[in-house]
């Protein structure tokens, strides 16, 4: 019951959230759907990489420990992400979102053209149509493959 009415509630949300037109948004509106979740994917993946390096450094000092092994200038480790790492995922994912969000816009406003030379007197009403029915059908294929997958577990 709670993955219906979740579902529900999510497709509800994306057939609403589709009445609303981008090309009536300011162009600092349009700016900020498109930069802020870059800036917040590359905060997050940022913390992520952060978050892995200090398990794998805590990780080394356990095995160092365990083995015995000298951790002087002697037998140096090697670094296991360089600087230009922890700057580059970020920065291509933060870039990559932008894009995204910035793609999404420009077919957004494609597809409503197209409804409008096919002749469809109130696009936005299709668009948000078709969001509920894409989200109700990823819920319904998702709900089949996790069925199909625990189909395949063996019993323990």
């Amino acid at each position: 019951m709670n993955k219906l009415l979740l579902s529900l509630t999510g497709a509800t949300a994306a057939g609403a959230l589709t009445f609303v037109s981008p090309a009536s948004w300011s162009p600092g509106v349009r700016r900020a759907y498109v930069v802020v979740p870059g800036v917040l994917a590359a905060s997050f993946s940022t913390l992520l990489l952060s978050e892995i390096v200090d398990r794998q450094a805590d990780v080394i000092s356990r095995v160092e420990s365990m083995t015995e092994v000298p951790t002087g200038d002697a037998y140096p480790l090697p670094q296991r992400h360089p600087v230009a790492m922890r700057v580059a995922v970020p920065v291509i994912i933060g870039a990559a979102t932008c894009g995204l969000q910035g793609s999404s816009l420009w077919m957004d406003a494609a597809l409503e053209r197209g409804l409008v030379r096919l002749g469809a007197a109130h696009p936005r009403r299709w668009m948000a149509a078709l969001a509920v029915a894409t989200s109700l059908g990823m819920d319904v294929i998702g709900e089949r493959v996790n069925a199909r997958s625990g189909e395949d577990r063996p019993a323990s």
